[in-house]
């Protein structure tokens, strides 16, 4: 089973696509017993059509949580328009380490994962908040980065998503890190198809692109609802997937005492293994000043 905290836009996309990718059975908690019950019914009205047998049951009670393998939370201030994630941190740190302390009373043996901007900064709140061994806090972040990078570098060749692979680390924010050395279309460097400029600018349009999205219709939906479908299975289901998520550093890439996104083996066991890579000076350089952007937030943490 698994518990989505947060029944707005993003936590009850996220629960449905649980649902119709026939993950697992969902509860969607939210402090609103109302939206969270409204949306679960909403939900299994669909169910005929879309041919899935999945539960979905929506509360307001913590106890309904018990016995869940993974708790995802998306509670929280949304980002608006012309915010920064970081401006968010903490009224965000409040309510994530109110939430974890009712996770940990009813389903102290689950996986947990951040949603909640931001989410570097939150996945860290929950770390330290939880108690749990740091394979089983994880943040969503850098992997919907990820996706946007492929999405570009398609859009730049005019060519399939599916031959698209790529890698983003870092702060899921502004500092984040597009790894050009690691990305490539059908096995190909893309820097073999691109020239500096197109790069430059896929890049660019990659960080903006969320910031870009709120601007436009004032919140992010699908994008981070599908990648959440897509950490969760690879959890559910033991698949092993490797992803670039938030997860607490001890000595990895050389830092310590925060959670940033890096490359991970994401399975049954959340955190399997965190994969070390070799970077570039250039990437290097931009990723040590990720870390210090998120260390900075964390260093302005409110008790």
């Amino acid at each position: 089973m698994i518990s989505i905290i947060g029944a707005g836009r993003v936590g009850s996309a996220a629960a449905f696509n649980i649902l119709r990718y026939r993950i697992s059975d969902v509860v969607l908690v939210d402090i609103s017993e109302n939206l969270a019950v409204g949306e679960a019914k909403d939900m299994m009205q669909a169910a005929p059509a879309l041919e899935f047998d999945g539960k979905i049951r929506g509360t307001s009670d913590y106890s309904d949580i018990e016995g869940s393998e993974l708790v995802i939370v998306t509670a929280g201030r949304a980002r608006r328009p012309g915010m920064t994630r970081l401006e968010l941190m903490n009224e965000n740190a409040k309510i994530v380490r109110s939430i974890v302390k009712e996770v940990i009373k009813y389903a102290p043996d689950c996986k947990l994962m951040m949603v909640t901007n931001p989410v570097d900064v939150m996945t860290y709140v929950a770390y330290k908040e939880s108690g749990f061994k740091r394979n089983r806090v994880f943040g969503m972040g850098n992997l919907l980065d990820t996706m946007r990078f492929r999405s570009y570098i398609a859009s730049e060749l005019n060519v399939s998503r599916e031959d698209v692979r790529a890698l983003v680390i870092g702060e899921h924010g502004d500092s984040m890190v597009p790894l050009v050395e690691y990305a490539s279309v059908s096995g190909i460097p893309i820097t073999k198809l691109l020239d500096k400029e197109q790069i430059d600018r896929i890049v660019k349009l990659t960080v903006s692109s969320g910031a870009e999205v709120i601007k436009l219709k004032g919140s992010t939906i699908f994008a981070p609802a599908v990648n959440i479908a897509i950490m969760a299975d690879a959890v559910i289901k033991g698949r092993n997937r490797v992803m670039s998520v938030s997860t607490y550093l001890q000595g990895e890439y050389g830092l310590s005492d925060i959670a940033i996104g890096v490359p991970v083996i994401l399975g049954k066991n959340g955190i399997e293994k965190i994969l070390e890579l070799e970077l570039s000076p250039e990437s290097r350089k931009l990723f040590e000043k990720s870390a210090l952007t998120i260390k900075r937030a964390i260093g302005k943490l409110e008790s």
